[in-house]
């Protein structure tokens, strides 16, 4: 079958419609229909004249009309407080890997760590109608996000929501055990006046992070509380990193280990370190939660609570598409990865004081 020019003319100035498709085909609107989108049955020879109409006309279908009428976009989105940390880079190569195969699409948007930002992306994933989306929260809309997940299913990206109107899945790391067991290697290293930097206490990571300090410093004999001197809080940013251990590294005292409670905030503490020519591990033991991108091209190969970001990617995509096939109307569950601490060169032993 071929379309001799003046059998069917398209003004080239509008879109090509499912209409002139049928025409063009000689069939009906319908069996277009049916084999745009693999519904019913065709007979093959009609089926071969619409796919040629198809290619002559060079005709797209709807997607906006056709979400209408299915109510799916076959799309996701990942809302991440950081789009440039390979922490979540990773994490969206996971989750894109699983849906691709169930014909879905992936939307990264970066919110900043901003309330107003995050707001604002949902009100509009929301109005473009995504089929579902995973979360990782500024922590400050819960309200907002627990009414949502009761109308759009939501996955909660390594930060809880702790309320129980909330409905939906999370998927994090262990971050109480990751932590303790780094505090615990630096201890048995015969480190005492161990400091930390962590992001703000809001957040459930950071939260969970510092529990697994408290409880490995606990085990011998140092409460940590609002006094204690080796301790920064800042917002999981490589500035904080920097910023932190500057702060600390001034202290009259000064600490001989850190925890740094995330990647980013150890790229920003091996800055100051490098500029003000503290040698690691001569002069500072360092240890790190998560993997380090490139951490074998540093000048310091930090040891750190690795993780599996593909995994928990891959991970987070099955439990989304799985609440989409059901409705959302299914109990909420959580899921958790176990850490394994991967050594560099980053520590040194020391006698106990």
């Amino acid at each position: 079958m071929h379309f001799n020019k003046g059998e069917i003319v398209i003004n080239t100035l509008r879109s090509v419609t499912i209409k002139d498709v049928a025409a063009a085909a000689q069939v009906s609107i319908a069996t277009v229909s049916r084999v745009i989108n693999h519904t019913g049955t065709v007979k093959p020879e009609l089926a071969d004249r619409v796919q040629q109409a198809i290619q002559e006309l060079n005709y797209s279908p709807n997607s906006v009309a056709r979400s209408l009428k299915t109510a799916s976009t076959s799309t996701i989105a990942f809302l991440v407080s950081n789009i440039s940390d390979p922490f979540f880079t990773t994490i969206g190569r996971g989750i894109e890997d699983y849906i691709k195969d169930f014909g879905y699409n992936l939307i990264v948007c970066s919110i900043d760590s901003s309330k107003e930002k995050e707001l604002s992306y949902l009100q509009m994933l929301k109005e473009k109608m995504v089929d579902g989306i995973i979360l990782n929260t500024t922590g400050f809309n819960d309200e907002a996000i627990c009414e949502l997940s009761h109308q759009l299913p939501i996955v909660l990206s390594n930060r809880r929501i702790n309320a129980s109107v909330f409905n939906g899945d999370f998927v994090d790391n262990d971050n109480t055990s990751g932590i303790y067991q780094l505090t615990q290697h630096l201890i048995h290293l015969g480190h005492r006046k161990i400091g930390f930097i962590n992001g703000p206490m809001h957040l459930s990571t950071a939260a969970e992070r510092h529990k697994g300090f408290c409880d490995a410093m606990k085990s011998i004999g140092i409460t940590i509380d609002d006094s204690y001197p080796y301790a920064y809080y800042g917002n999981f940013s490589a500035q904080s990193g920097y910023d932190g251990a500057k702060k600390l590294m001034k202290a009259e005292d000064r600490p001989t280990a850190l925890v740094l409670m995330n990647s980013e905030l150890a790229l920003g503490a091996l800055r100051y370190f490098a500029e003000s020519n503290i040698q690691i591990p001569e002069d500072l033991s360092i240890v790190s939660f998560g993997d380090i991108h490139n951490r074998e091209l540093l000048y310091v190969t930090p040891t750190v609570a690795s993780t599996n970001l593909m995994g928990i990617g891959y991970k987070m995509g099955e439990l989304l598409l799985d609440r989409i096939n059901r409705k959302n109307e299914i109990a909420n569950r959580e899921v958790c990865f176990v850490t394994q601490i991967s050594y560099g060169n980053s520590t040194k032993e020391i006698p106990a004081e």
